[in-house]
């Protein structure tokens, strides 16, 4: 987890001037859906950093990183602001199993210490 801190770092940073809201829960999930950035077996390969799927049950690819964390700017943006609308107290975890992309509670149980990580180690 360390040694990769300066590739966190950078990851993180991406995410922010994308303008993601919370960016640091998406890191999170980034690093939860990577294993730290160091899969190999995984969708990072398709330079995919958040485990989007298409029809079939394959990994989008994305031309690249940037290519990828645009695409969850705009898949927030499609999402977050109806949402926000109809749950205006709940938080991003609710907001990540209402819109199917939280597959359940274990899910948040397995990110919330990657939150902390990222909270803890990180330029926020």
């Amino acid at each position: 987890q360390s040694s990769n801190k300066a590739k966190m770092q950078s990851m993180y940073d991406a995410i922010k001037a994308a303008g993601i809201r919370h960016p640091d829960i998406v890191m999170a999930q980034c690093i939860q859906e990577t294993g730290w950035l160091n899969c190999k077996r995984c969708c990072l390969r398709y330079n995919n950093l958040f485990g989007f799927y298409i029809k079939g049950n394959k990994c989008k690819k994305f031309a690249s990183k940037e290519d990828c964390i645009a695409y969850y700017k705009r898949w927030q943006d499609q999402r977050y602001p109806k949402w926000r609308k109809k749950f205006p107290k709940a938080n991003y975890y609710h907001f990540l199993k209402y819109v199917h992309y939280a597959t359940g509670d274990k899910y948040t149980r397995e990110i919330k210490p990657k939150v902390s990580w990222v909270r803890k180690n990180l330029k926020l």
